[in-house]
């Protein structure tokens, strides 16, 4: 009983206390949502790491192939075929070869993107 009628003399304190656990709720919220954003973008980078791998190694044509010579030299290797190649010379874990630095790029990029989200959502609401 004595708890009941310190509380209700000090509705201020009782204020203080709410709004401080709600605006530590909504920080842990907004750093929970930044984490989760930043580990689906590395995890959605490292799903199509190894088709940015073919596309960079054919733009450059650091591949290696022998393929018929195309125009200005370049050799034309076909997709399969350079995948075949990168998986026998590297492994299969030669597909993801350069996605830890690219994960390090990628997290600190996607990571404020959901709170962003919000913050549009919000402002799209008030005005």
């Amino acid at each position: 009983m004595m708890t009941k009628a310190n509380s209700s003399n000090n509705p201020n304190q009782d204020r203080k206390t709410i709004s401080s656990a709600s605006a530590s709720h909504e920080a842990v919220d907004m750093t929970r949502r930044m984490v989760c954003g930043g580990i689906s973008g590395m995890i959605a980078k490292t799903a199509t790491n190894p088709l940015e791998r073919i596309k960079m190694l054919s733009q450059t044509g650091e591949h290696g192939g022998k393929g018929n010579s195309g125009k200005g030299g370049t050799s034309n290797v076909s997709i399969i075929n350079l995948y075949k190649s990168i998986i026998r010379n590297e492994g299969i874990l030669g597909l993801w070869a350069g996605n830890g630095a690219n994960l390090l790029r990628v997290f600190p990029v996607r990571s404020p993107l959901p709170i962003a989200n919000i913050f549009m959502f919000i402002f799209m609401q008030t005005y």
